[in-house]
């Protein structure tokens, strides 16, 4: 609905708008990436406005008389219809984003809030750039995940990559490497074989400049 939108926040904001029109609360992942985008903040706010004038309006399931007649009947006969079209787009909205998944070249189906990525311990600086312990979890057996470490000014850098084998959603405990400079270093992101960004997290504030 507004902002910049890059591959990951699109993402994202499909899964926001699945959750919020479910009435389920955002995942911390999601919740910490809303709390510090702009334009995924927005999204939020947008499908949440659009939800609270739904609850305003009549239950499009409720059935209705004809008013009495009155000298101007007409709009509120419209704004009913209306209520009961509105209400509509919704639940044909929620039933399309119930269904929402990523499938990637392999032939694994990940859910964009499925896949769990936690910084396990400090950042290690080297010479030739960063040493990151994380855990995984929520992977799909047999799925292929590339890592990623990205800056302030959104530049990313390959970080490794896992294979989650036959363990699938069972947590992977494993190290990042990447030539980033710790200093730099503002978010880790996970991003599935077909290129979309699964998951991501900040770096803890001690271990970033």
């Amino acid at each position: 609905m507004a902002g910049t939108m890059n591959g990951y926040c699109r993402d994202v904001r499909e899964e926001i708008t699945e959750l919020l029109l479910l009435d389920r609360p955002l995942p911390a992942p999601l919740a910490r990436h809303v709390a510090s985008c702009e334009g995924c903040a927005a999204e939020a706010e947008g499908v949440r406005r659009v939800m609270r004038t739904f609850e305003r309006a009549d239950s499009p399931l409720a059935p209705w008389t004809p008013p009495a007649p009155a000298p101007v009947p007409r709009p509120r006969r419209v704004r009913r219809r209306a209520a009961v079209a509105a209400g509509s787009v919704v639940l044909a909205a929620c039933a399309a984003l119930a269904t929402v998944v990523v499938t990637s070249d392999d032939g694994t189906h990940t859910s964009v809030a499925a896949v769990r990525l936690a910084q396990d311990g400090a950042m290690v600086p080297h010479a030739w750039g960063t040493e990151i312990p994380v855990s995984l979890s929520g992977l799909d057996a047999g799925g292929t995940y590339r890592l990623m470490t990205g800056d302030a000014h959104g530049e990313r850098l390959p970080a490794g990559s896992v294979h989650a084998g036959g363990r699938g959603g069972a947590p992977m405990h494993v190290r990042m490497t990447t030539a980033m400079p710790r200093d730099s270093i503002t978010t880790l992101y996970v991003q599935d074989a077909a290129g979309h960004f699964v998951a991501s997290t900040p770096v803890r504030p001690r271990d970033a400049a």
